[in-house]
């Protein structure tokens, strides 16, 4: 690839000077185009202009020096490389104008090191604004982490059963609010730090929800149990108590949690439909949270390649789902596309799917295909092998310089390349799942796509949804013509499965189209 001409501004009042400079960056392979100035006015000017990539400055001249000239460019551009280039310039001197921002200098008696300066220079303001880039994306992280952590209080204050989070020894450490007031009498201060006992009629009900649930030494199981409670006035009710252990994301006990409900007036009657709907809601509860996270997983922008447009759809079969589609940007020109299928349905896919794509994340930004999977199923062996399940994944790279996609295909099969003229081509070659037990060498298979050429990644869904169509690759391959993009094919893909209901799989679908 053609390497970007370099911009330089020099500041410099003596011609010859300025020849030299220009005779050393081109004579040492720097393609380059450099403006020189000599005056305030004119170097002010070309700062308003813009568009420079790095300043070289001489440090004294007639009207104009370059320590002021430093301090103009670090006011309006901190990170744009500054490298004086001197005649005489004493280590004081030195000194001073790396402390107030240069990047380095140059004696015009040795100007053998103003390349090695200025390449090194422009990699320090490189690292710098991927620094800077990192920070800001830090920050949006934070402000998400802030939003979803209150989006989570207000839910959790919402909620109109009593919910007491406690430690080991029973202590509270949180509990909703208003439902606290509106069922026990109590603001949250008053209860906080305290046993949960206060809120119990009888203590041998507190003792026996102890033994049975909250013994750290017993099983994780919940209990729904039907007990006597207190309110702050003293009065006792008839209540429900929806007792659990508080797990971390390991699994581990780190306490417990306490779902309280006063069921005193309808104790009787409506005992076993409140209990069925407290457990509906839970569920529910978890699938909508569940299905927003999973869907947050999946790529949100279509990401813009030079010479290519992509689309994908995927519709879960439940409310979560274990396919999953996914792109990452290597380079300027490199990009990963990825395709997945985890055996079965609903959560267990859905919480496999999320693990897949984490470790997948984990290596496929520095590694080529064959590379990044063979990784990816070291570390997923264990998890897959405990639950039983396997996963047929196409994973790719697309170089949009050259136009070829390097690939491994692992048991996954539905893909295909229609050229522009019609002709269907399957790729080769093909390997195992991850997850089946094996000792598999994963090979890359690589295509070179023209103008007009599309690749199309789906999941066995599209298939099973209408089984009497015969959705062979050459059928779907059909539904194709005419279609002017890559969005309008997947909407077509998908169009045909009718969207059934029941949905028996999860149908997902991924257009690379080459422009």
């Amino acid at each position: 690839m053609k390497q970007q001409r370099l911009r330089i501004l020099h500041l410099e009042d003596d011609p010859m000077d300025a020849e030299l400079v220009l005779l050393t960056l081109t004579s040492e392979g720097i393609d380059c185009e450099v403006q020189v100035v000599s005056r305030r006015d004119e170097f002010s000017a070309a700062l308003e202009r813009g568009g420079m990539d790095v300043i070289l400055a001489d440090f004294a001249l007639p009207a104009f020096d370059g320590m002021t000239a430093l301090a103009m460019v670090r006011q309006k551009l901190p990170d744009l490389p500054f490298v004086f280039v001197s005649g005489k310039l004493g280590e004081e001197a030195a000194i001073e104008s790396l402390k107030s921002g240069a990047t380095d200098y140059v004696l015009k008696s040795r100007l053998s090191r103003l390349v090695p300066a200025v390449q090194r220079a422009l990699t320090e303001a490189q690292e710098r604004a991927k620094q800077r880039q990192t920070e800001r994306d830090l920050e949006v992280a934070h402000a998400e982490i802030e939003k979803r952590a209150e989006d989570y209080r207000n839910l959790f204050n919402s909620i109109r059963d009593v919910i007491v989070v406690a430690d080991h020894n029973r202590t509270i450490l949180h509990v909703n609010q208003p439902a606290l007031h509106d069922i026990f009498g109590y603001d949250s201060p008053e209860v906080i730090g305290k046993s949960s006992r206060v809120l119990y009629a009888k203590d041998a009900d507190y003792d026996s929800t102890g033994r049975e649930v909250f013994d750290a030494k017993t099983s994780v199981k919940g209990k729904l149990v039907e007990l006597h409670f207190r309110r702050k006035s003293g009065e006792a009710f008839i209540g429900e108590l929806y007792a659990m252990k508080r797990l971390d994301r390991f699994g581990n006990v780190t306490g417990n949690i306490s779902i309280f409900r006063d069921i005193s007036e309808r104790k009787k009657a409506e005992a076993d439909l409140r209990e069925s709907e407290l457990r509906r809601m839970q569920l529910q509860l978890e699938l909508v949270y569940a299905a927003e996270i999973q869907a947050k997983l999946l790529p949100r922008v279509y990401p813009r390649i030079a010479g290519f447009e992509v689309a994908a759809r995927c519709l879960p079969a439940k409310q979560v789902g274990g396919d999953f589609y996914d792109w990452q940007q290597v380079s300027p020109t490199l990009f990963n596309l990825t395709l997945g299928d985890v055996m079965g349905k609903g959560m267990a896919a859905a919480m496999l799917m999320a693990t897949v794509r984490a470790a997948l994340h984990a290596v496929t930004l520095y590694n080529p295909p064959a590379q990044a999977v063979h990784l990816a199923e070291k570390s997923l062996n264990e998890d897959l092998e405990n639950s039983e399940s396997f996963v047929t994944l196409f994973h790719a790279q697309l170089d949009s310089m050259a136009r070829t996609v390097s690939f491994v295909d692992c048991g996954h099969g539905y893909i295909f390349v229609r050229r522009e003229n019609g002709r269907v081509e399957t790729l080769n070659p093909r390997g195992l799942p991850l997850g089946v037990q094996g000792d598999e060498v994963y090979q890359e298979g690589k295509v070179r796509l023209g103008k007009g050429d599309v690749m199309v990644l789906y999941s066995d869904g599209l298939v099973d949804a209408k089984p009497e169509l015969e959705l062979t690759h050459e059928a779907l391959a059909k539904q194709l013509a005419g279609k002017t993009s890559a969005q309008e094919m997947a909407d077509a893909l998908i169009a045909l499965t009718g969207k059934p209901d029941p949905q028996p799989d999860d149908i997902t679908v991924l257009v690379l189209r080459a422009l």
